[in-house]
């Protein structure tokens, strides 16, 4: 059986991954192990990979990675395709992609009947937070809910990233502070400085600052560290934006900046998976500069356009994330959030 799985969910995927990569070498333990990422290749080695049986082993699973970056020009679906026809048992596919529905699948594939499909959802709030107590117990540390809140705003909304922060956490105060039992935000915080390169928390910083030159300067930095840096920072410059819309409403209904700073939370129409409420003293400064630099009408346009823009962020192709993110800077520090004829919202990205 071949297996497509979708959905945003990427620890449980590789879970589930690592189980049926296990169940295949028990059962062909000479099995050749293939994995290809979408843009990295364009079909070709796929396709030599289905098509010719191995001489040096019973079996051959290709994993299929970064799928949603597929595009007209490559041959991935033509193999798959091709592969399904022959009817061969010697071999199986297993498709990991970040899609939330079916719609874009092959219907030739999608309907084969060698082909489980197999989605992949965000864990609900409270087991999210039952997760990641349970993930620091296993590392002989208790975490505050308030230490909760920060991992679940600091990574993207999945067991993969949580799996890593709490394993970089518990190595880094494990080495810093042997006696440390629980972890607060604040000690995350601590964490984050002496650890964090560029982000989304600096990109929003330049942001604040309407400097779009050194805004440019962080994003290259960003994309150069990892492939899911860039939709993390874009996923953080998004909440921030709405902790800001929270923030400059508070103010202009007469709360103080402090109380203002106390009680702002996330004002959007774009769904919030994690608690955000209040602004910490570490970001005050920043959030000064931003409700400066951007009055509240105009937050409110730039929350629109980035919600318009999510998809096009989080399912575009790695070559294209560089001019995607540097038009949005352009449209956020130098528009306000309003588009013109030139934006890349009337691209066609393939």
């Amino acid at each position: 059986m071949n297996h497509i799985l979708l959905g945003p969910e990427e620890g449980l995927k590789a879970a589930w991954l690592d189980e049926e990569k296990n169940r295949i070498l028990s059962e062909h333990p000479d099995a050749e192990i293939h994995t290809l990422f979408v843009g990295d290749d364009k079909g070709e080695d796929l396709e030599a990979i289905l098509s010719q049986p191995s001489l040096f082993s019973s079996f051959r699973l290709a994993i299929i990675k970064q799928y949603e970056n597929r595009t007209g020009k490559d041959t991935f679906d033509k193999a798959l395709i091709d592969f399904l026809a022959s009817k061969d048992s010697d071999a199986e596919f297993i498709i990991l992609s970040t899609e939330k529905s079916k719609s874009k699948l092959s219907q030739k594939i999608a309907s084969d009947s060698n082909v489980e499909i197999r989605f992949f959802w965000e864990m609900f709030e409270r087991d999210k937070r039952d997760w990641i107590r349970t993930a620091f117990s296993k590392e002989g540390f208790r975490i505050s809910e308030s230490g909760i809140s920060e991992v679940l705003f600091t990574v993207e909304n999945n067991t993969a990233d949580m799996r890593n922060l709490v394993t970089a956490l518990s190595i880094f105060f494990h080495a810093t502070s042997p006696s440390k039992k629980e972890i607060t935000d604040d000690d995350i915080a601590v964490y984050a400085q002496q650890t964090r390169g560029e982000d989304g928390n600096t990109l929003f910083q330049a942001i604040a600052e309407k400097d779009l030159g050194r805004a440019e300067t962080i994003l290259s930095a960003i994309i150069g560290s990892d492939t899911q840096a860039p939709i993390r920072a874009f996923s953080t410059i998004s909440q921030r934006f709405r902790q800001l819309e929270s923030f400059e409403m508070l103010k202009q209904r007469g709360m103080t900046e402090k109380e203002a700073f106390e009680n702002a939370d996330s004002l959007s129409p774009y769904a919030v998976f994690y608690p955000t409420k209040g602004i910490k003293g570490r970001d005050q400064a920043v959030f000064r500069k931003a409700a400066a630099s951007y009055p509240l009408q105009t937050v409110r346009k730039i929350i629109i356009y980035l919600g318009r823009m999510d998809d096009k962020v989080k399912n575009s192709s790695t070559e294209w994330l560089q001019p995607i993110l540097s038009s949005i800077l352009a449209t956020i520090i130098l528009r306000g959030g309003v588009e013109t004829e030139l934006s890349l919202s009337g691209l066609s990205l393939g």
